[in-house]
């Protein structure tokens, strides 16, 4: 069996203090409360948080952190490549491409970075949380 080049088993995902409650706002597992919260997991938010950071150019380095999930949850062929990309386009080196400590920690700061645009733009909009968020993915807001 062949090793990881990425492996966040063993590390924790955080997030700024003070945006845990745009997260509890989003993330619901419950399909009844899709529309309001249109997120099924805190993993999934914070992809798209990191993803918008990156895409506007919005970095922030956490500051005071509090864990909201552990790295294992993230999928070894789906997630982890983004992950690398995301920390590729910040650090600009590839050996960063080799610590998954250091991909990590450079993927909360765009997730720091772009948590308040998600906010801004699916929750401080009129319309639906669900709603708003397809028109942000679709680049209608």
């Amino acid at each position: 069996m062949s090793k990881r080049l990425l492996d966040f088993s063993e590390l924790r995902v955080y997030i700024e203090e003070e945006t845990h409650p745009i997260y509890e706002k989003l993330v619901s597992q419950a399909n009844k409360q899709a529309e309001e919260k249109p997120f099924m997991t805190m993993k999934d938010l914070f992809l798209v948080a990191a993803c918008v950071g990156q895409k506007e150019g919005v970095y922030k380095p956490t500051q005071v952190r509090r864990e909201i999930f552990r790295g294992s949850v993230f999928r070894e062929r789906i997630d982890a490549p983004m992950l690398a990309v995301l920390a590729y386009q910040r650090t600009q080196s590839l050996d960063t491409l080799t610590d998954s400590g250091q991909v990590l920690e450079t993927v909360q700061g765009w997730a720091n970075g772009g948590i308040g645009l998600v906010q801004d733009t699916v929750l401080n909009q009129s319309g639906r949380p669900l709603a708003n968020l397809v028109d942000m993915v679709l680049g209608e807001s």
